[in-house]
C-alpha cells in the first residue's frame, strides 16, 4: 500500500511540475514549431523521378538453338548448350554505379555548375550524385528502379534517362566487346576443325577406294543375301545330285555337270566368306571375314566425320551469331516505366519536420526545466543536501 501511494504522489509530483512549467514548455514548443515550419520552406526541396526498366540478354540462336534438332540426337550433349552472354542483375547495377557513367552524367548536365562545385574534385561532385540517385533490383521480376532526385524537376527527369541512356549503351558496348572476342576465338577454331574434317573427308576416300565400301549397312546386306541364295543353290543342286546318283553310274555326264556345279557354288561361297586379296579391292559385296574389321573402321570413319561436321556447323553458327552481335545496335533495354517529370516533392517532409521539431523542443524544454526546479529548489532550501554547494556555485559564477 505505501508503494502505490507513492506512485500516485510521484504521478501527481509530474503532473504539478508540468502545469508549474506550462507556460515555458508550451512557449518553447511553439517557438520550435514555428521556426522548423519557417525552415522547412526555406529549405530548397527535392523531386523525384524514377524509371523501371528490364535488361535482357538475347542469347538462345547464339549458341545453340540454330542446332538443337541435331544435338537432340547426342543425348545429354543438348544440355552442354547454354546462351552467350547470359549477365546477372548485380552486373547492370555496376554499371549504373560505374564511374565512367557517372561522369558522363557530370558533363552533359553540367553538374559541377548545377551543383555549385567548380573547384571540386570529380569523387566529390560524384559522391552528392550518387547521394541523389538509388538503384533497386527486383530479382523476381527481373527488373531494376532508377530513382533520381533534383531541386529541379526537369533535371530530375534529365539524370533517369541518362541513367537509362547510358546503362543501354554500356551494356550493348561490353557485348559488342564480348562479341568480338568470341569471333576471333571462334575464327581460329573454326579453321582447325575445317581443316579436320577435309582430313577426315581424304581418310574416308582413300578408305573408299583401298575397301570398296560405301555404305556398309546396305553391302553387307547384299552380300549376306547373295550367300544365303548361293547356300540356297547349294543345297538343290547337292540334292539333285545325290538323286542323280541313284538313277545314273558315276560316270554319267549328268553326274559331272552337277559336280561342276556343285564345285562353282562353293567357290562364290568361299569368296564371299573369305577375305579379300589385293585384286578384290574394288569389289561392291563385302566378304563376310572382312565385314567386322573393315565395318568397325567405316563406322569410325563416319562417326568421326559425322562429330567434326556437327562440330563446324556449332562453330560456324556460333561466327556468324558473334559477327551479328559484334554490330547490333538495337537497344538492349526494355523500358518498363519512362522517367516523367516529378510534381510532388519528396523533400522536404514539412509536417515530420514540424512534428519532430516540436517534440524534441518539448524534450529539451523537460530537461531545462528539470533542471532549473532543482537548482531553484536547492537554493532556497536550507535543508536541502545540495545547498551549499549551489551557494557556493553562485559565489564562484557572480566573481
Amino acid at each position: 500500500m505505501p508503494d502505490q501511494d507513492r506512485d500516485k504522489v510521484n504521478l501527481l509530483d509530474f503532473l504539478a511540475f508540468l502545469i508549474k512549467w506550462r507556460k515555458f514548455l508550451a512557449v518553447l514548443t511553439l517557438a520550435s514549431a514555428l521556426i522548423v515550419t519557417v525552415v522547412s520552406f526555406l529549405v530548397t526541396p527535392k523531386f523525384r523521378s524514377t524509371a523501371v526498366v528490364r535488361v535482357q540478354e538475347e542469347g538462345g540462336t547464339s549458341i545453340g538453338s540454330l542446332i538443337s534438332s541435331k544435338l537432340g540426337g547426342l543425348g545429354g550433349i543438348s544440355s552442354l548448350v547454354g546462351s552467350m552472354g547470359e549477365l546477372s542483375g548485380e552486373f547492370f547495377i555496376a554499371i549504373l554505379n560505374s564511374r565512367m557513367l557517372g561522369e558522363r552524367i557530370v558533363a552533359e548536365l553540367d553538374l559541377r555548375k548545377v551543383y555549385g562545385m567548380e573547384k571540386a574534385t570529380m569523387e566529390e561532385v560524384l559522391s552528392l550524385l550518387k547521394a541523389n540517385t538509388r538503384f533497386e533490383l527486383d530479382i523476381a521480376s527481373a527488373t531494376i528502379t532508377i530513382y533520381a532526385e533534383d531541386s529541379d524537376p526537369m533535371r530530375a527527369k534529365r539524370i533517369a534517362e541518362l541513367f537509362v541512356e547510358g546503362l543501354d549503351r554500356r551494356n550493348r558496348e561490353l557485348k559488342s566487346t564480348r562479341a568480338k572476342n568470341e569471333r576471333e576465338f571462334v575464327s581460329s577454331r573454326l579453321e582447325e576443325a575445317r581443316g579436320k574434317l577435309t582430313s577426315l573427308e581424304d581418310s574416308l576416300y582413300r578408305f573408299q577406294l583401298q575397301t570398296g565400301i560405301l555404305n556398309v549397312e546396305e553391302q553387307v546386306k547384299a552380300t549376306l543375301q547373295a550367300a544365303a541364295q548361293l547356300e540356297a543353290q547349294r543345297l538343290a543342286t547337292q540334292t539333285e545330285l545325290e538323286m542323280t546318283k541313284k538313277i545314273f553310274d558315276s560316270s554319267s555326264p549328268e553326274i559331272g555337270m552337277l559336280r561342276i556345279k556343285l564345285a562353282s557354288i562353293d567357290t562364290s561361297l568361299q569368296n564371299l566368306i573369305r577375305k579379300k586379296s589385293a585384286d578384290d579391292r574394288s569389289e561392291f559385296l563385302v566378304h563376310l571375314q572382312d565385314a567386322a574389321s573393315e565395318g568397325l573402321s567405316y563406322l569410325r570413319l563416319m562417326r568421326d566425320l559425322e562429330i567434326q561436321q556437327l562440330l563446324v556447323g556449332f562453330l560456324l553458327q556460333s561466327y556468324e551469331q558473334a559477327k551479328l552481335e559484334e554490330v547490333r545496335t538495337t537497344p538492349t533495354i526494355q523500358q518498363v516505366d519512362a522517367p516523367s517529370v516529378p510534381t510532388k516533392r519528396v523533400w522536404p517532409r514539412r509536417s515530420l519536420m514540424v512534428l519532430l521539431g516540436a517534440f524534441g523542443a518539448f524534450v529539451l524544454g523537460l530537461i531545462i526545466a528539470l533542471a532549473m526546479d532543482f537548482f531553484g529548489a536547492a537554493a532556497n532550501d536550507p535543508s536541502h543536501p545540495q545547498h551549499s554547494r549551489i551557494l557556493r556555485l553562485r559565489q564562484s559564477w557572480s566573481k
